[in-house]
């Protein structure tokens, strides 16, 4: 794990604490019934405001000049300088129907790229974090991606763009029905973050999605770039994931089978 005078040590400790803080209130669901839709199969409840405003509280006292980017309360694009990428509950409608898959996910950068992370899971009791240049960690012990090299032997996760404008959800649903027919199966569980997250640990060879937010992903490629594996945006993108929303996370090993089998859809996605 990463020392106190480790690089980002300092940064990394008031993520770990901020996401601790956050997850005591998704823990207590004080809120989760009070839900309104931003769109469609867009919620937001209490708690996801109270978290967020409870990690800035955190990052503002020990970083105070720190831009925050973060999806309920301070969402405004930053993508240089000193930034922290913050989404208090992701996977916000598995919280409201009381499905586990749910994390708090912060992530610091600063203009090199990300150097900080921390995915906490309060209920599957997982804390992922990272440091750049210092590795993956689940729960103080070391993580790496699988080394499948074998599609066939693959399992991948993805999420679904429901939002407007985010894909052509029918021609997505062809692109997920090919990856099903190529691996052995194909998860969609509901939070991007946690889906990277199990990159990093060696639980799925891959993840795929279009349509997301910087702070769906900030933090956990970071965790899959340091557990060994590759983070690229999809085929043909002139901007990084950070910027595009359109991730392809893997171990390395099945990385260019993913670009080859995403190129093939790119045209009916839109």
């Amino acid at each position: 794990m990463t020392g106190g005078d480790a690089p980002f040590a300092a940064e990394l400790a008031t993520a770990m604490e901020a996401a601790a803080a956050a997850a005591e209130l998704i823990r207590a669901r004080g809120g989760a019934d009070e839900v309104r839709e931003k769109g469609r199969a867009d919620l937001v409840t209490a708690v996801d405001e109270a978290a967020e405003r409870e990690i800035s509280r955190h990052i503002r006292a020990a970083f105070s000049s720190d831009a925050i980017v973060g999806e309920e309360l301070s969402s405004a694009p930053v993508h240089a300088g000193r930034r922290w990428y913050v989404d208090p509950i992701d996977g916000t409608t598995n919280f409201i129907h009381g499905h586990p898959f749910v994390c708090v996910s912060i992530g610091f950068a600063d203009d090199e790229g990300m150097a900080a992370a921390v995915v906490h899971a309060p209920l599957l009791g997982e804390v992922y974090h990272a440091v750049r240049g210092g590795g993956a960690w689940l729960n103080g012990a070391r993580i790496r991606v699988t080394e499948t090299d074998d599609p066939g032997r693959a399992l991948l996760a993805t999420g679904f763009p429901f939002k407007r404008g985010k894909g052509n959800l029918d021609a997505y649903m062809l692109l997920v029905a090919d990856a099903v027919r190529r691996t052995r199966d194909v998860r969609r569980a509901g939070s991007a973050a946690l889906d990277l997250a199990f990159v990093a640990a060696g639980r799925v060879e891959g993840f795929f999605e279009i349509g997301l937010a910087p702070w769906d992903v900030a933090a956990g490629m970071l965790l899959v770039s340091e557990a060994g594996g590759r983070v690229t945006g999809w085929p043909g993108d002139a901007d990084p994931p950070l910027h595009s929303g359109r991730v392809l996370a893997t171990n390395g090993g099945i990385h260019a089978w993913l670009e080859a089998l995403t190129a093939e859809h790119l045209p009916r996605l839109g």
